[in-house]
């Protein structure tokens, strides 16, 4: 069995080596077969992967995001880059995106 850590909760496929106490898996499925979507496949659990397809219609629904729109789907995959720590490097993984209200002025 090869090692498996999870990037976003930092799980392991060992349950006495990983903090969540329970051993996880990886993703069993990916949407398309090719190098981008093994890589995510490689570094997400498959519990943190369901966090993520619902947080995913929250932030489609929260920015408006029109999956049309080559820009709209950049800005999804960003989500999801932070929310699955896929470089590695998020502060912020797991965390809601901040919410748009904040931002968010009256029309004049």
């Amino acid at each position: 069995m090869s090692n498996f850590t999870c990037n976003k909760c930092g799980g392991t496929n060992d349950a006495e080596t990983s903090p969540t106490g329970a051993a996880v898996s990886p993703m069993q499925e990916i949407p398309f077969s090719n190098d981008y979507w093994k890589k995510i496949q490689s570094i997400a659990c498959s519990s943190c992967w369901a966090e993520w397809k619902e947080m995913e219609v929250k932030v489609i629904n929260e920015y408006r995001l029109n999956m049309i729109e080559r820009e709209h789907r950049q800005t999804l995959k960003r989500f999801m880059h932070d929310f699955l720590n896929v470089d590695g490097t998020s502060e912020s993984a797991g965390q809601a995106p901040q919410a748009v209200a904040s931002e968010w002025t009256p029309e004049s």
